[in-house]
């Protein structure tokens, strides 16, 4: 198994989380109070393990994985701004969509770079 296919499993398993916790605010239950933090420090972890991947794979590297990180740079970003600064309080689903869809496109780009 290379270092692209276990950085596509370890953002599949923060996706999972992250659709989990989508899902309860759809419902309307608390979510706990573990489960924001360890979703952003889990896709940290996953884009550190994305980036030293595409660095340990030199010029092999594909394009697509190059710009999966980029996209996923950009989840990561634009949820810390939205959901730890911006709305801390409370957690507009449609914003919970649009941060779901960048991490969707990330996974897709990164599953055509890894298989």
């Amino acid at each position: 198994m290379s270092l692209l296919q276990i950085a596509f499993y370890f953002f599949a398993a923060i996706a999972a989380g992250g659709a989990t916790m989508a899902a309860m605010i759809a419902i309307g239950l608390k979510i706990p109070s573990f489960m924001g933090p360890g979703h952003g420090l889990g896709g940290l972890a996953a884009l550190g393990t994305l980036f030293y991947a595409n660095l340990h794979g030199g010029d092999a590297t594909p394009t697509l994985a190059w710009w999966a990180l980029v996209v996923f740079l950009g989840g990561l970003i634009g949820g810390l701004l939205l959901f730890r600064v911006l709305f801390k309080d409370r957690t507009p689903l449609a914003l919970v969509a649009v941060h779901g869809s960048a991490g969707s496109l990330g996974l897709y780009l990164l599953y055509g770079a890894a298989f």
